[in-house]
Formats: C-alpha cells, sequence, structure tokens
C-alpha cells in the first residue's frame, strides 16, 4: 500500500486476515485402513485354509484333534477381556476429541492393561493344550492361525502404545485426536480378527 509521498509500505504481520494453510489429510487414518485391509485378506485366507484341510480331514475314522482338550472358559474370559478393552479404547477417543487429557490417559491404559491381560490368559491356554508345531495337522494349523491373531493383536497395542505417547504431548482435542482414532481403528480390527480364530479354531475346530 502506497502512502502520501508514494512509498510503498510493506505488510505487517497480522493486519490482514489471510487464510489459513489448507487441513492436511488424514493420510495416518487411510494408511491404517490399508494395512487393515492387509491383514484382513491374511486372516481370511489363513482361516479358509484351516476350513479346507478340516472339511478333507475330519470324518469318522480320523482324529482331527487327537486327544486336545480346549480350554474353554479361559479362551472366553479372553474374549470378554478384549470386547471390554474396544470400549475402553473408544471412550479414549471420544476424551480426546473434547480434550479430556485424563480420561484419555486412563482409557488407554485400561485398554493396555487388558491387553497385557487378554495375552496372560491365551497363553496360559495354550500351555494347557500342549499345542506343539508336528504333533498332528490341527496342532500345527491351530499354532498357525493363532499365531497370526496374536501377532496382529500385538501390533496393535504397539499402535495404541505410540499413540498414547503422543497424547501425552499434547495432541487431543477435536483436530489432534485423529492419530489416536487410527490406532483404536486398527484395534477394533484386531479383536475381530482374534474373534474369528477363536470360532472357527477353538469352537467349531
Amino acid at each position: 500500500m502506497a502512502d502520501m509521498t508514494g512509498t510503498v509500505e510493506a505488510p505487517q504481520p497480522g493486519r490482514y486476515n489471510l487464510p489459513g494453510p489448507p487441513p492436511r489429510p488424514r493420510s495416518q487414518l487411510v494408511a491404517t485402513g490399508f494395512a487393515v485391509a492387509a491383514g484382513a485378506m491374511a486372516v481370511a485366507g489363513a482361516l479358509g485354509h484351516y476350513m479346507a484341510r478340516r472339511h478333507l480331514l475330519n470324518d469318522p475314522g480320523h482324529e482331527w484333534i487327537a486327544g486336545h482338550a480346549v480350554p474353554n472358559p479361559q479362551l472366553v474370559y479372553a474374549l470378554i477381556t478384549l470386547g471390554v478393552s474396544v470400549v475402553t479404547a473408544h471412550w479414549a477417543v471420544w476424551a480426546s476429541g473434547r480434550g479430556e487429557r485424563g480420561h484419555t490417559w486412563v482409557g488407554m491404559a485400561l485398554t493396555l492393561v487388558m491387553g497385557f491381560a487378554f495375552f496372560n490368559m491365551v497363553m496360559f491356554s495354550l500351555n494347557r493344550m500342549e499345542i506343539e508345531i508336528g504333533s498332528g495337522e490341527w496342532a500345527t494349523l491351530a499354532f498357525a492361525v493363532t499365531g497370526l491373531s496374536l501377532a496382529i493383536v500385538m501390533v496393535g497395542m504397539f499402535y495404541l502404545g505410540l499413540m498414547t505417547l503422543r497424547s501425552l504431548g499434547g495432541s487431543v482435542g477435536r483436530d489432534r485426536s485423529t492419530p489416536l482414532g487410527a490406532a483404536v481403528f486398527f484395534w477394533d480390527f484386531a479383536v475381530l480378527a482374534w474373534a474369528a480364530t477363536w470360532y472357527v479354531v477353538y469352537v467349531v475346530k
């Protein structure tokens, strides 16, 4: 802007209401969606192979499980624990979107504690079953499919832990809780993957 003498005045910071930068795309949420899609295909393929072999070999003259006793109560408790962890995880996201840091941290802490409790119950159940690779086709396939689902749950817990640390640094609020929501989205998938594995391998057998 020029004054009466013709001198051009330099723009002063904050004098004009210029539009801010465009909002960043939710790249982390999109990447998490691709990871969920890839994991879902892996779980579906593993369970499909398991069911195909079970259908082929589970006949009156063949022992499919061959002496393995499935501890159903402990596995049911483990699934219930994961179900409750979904509630606490979504509570944390809800609190984060409203800037409630205390509720966010408590919800994520409870989610992670329940994740560790789930692992404890599942490992206890597997030790009781004495599943060994090579002792039979059911044992080998059950070990492989269960290991895949447990690996997905471990990745979900690691993801939740990272986003919890990020929230400790102040990443809360309506525009900053998307990374935590992406982690909870993956956690939902991990819980569904385990529920499908539990039903196919340890209920239907």
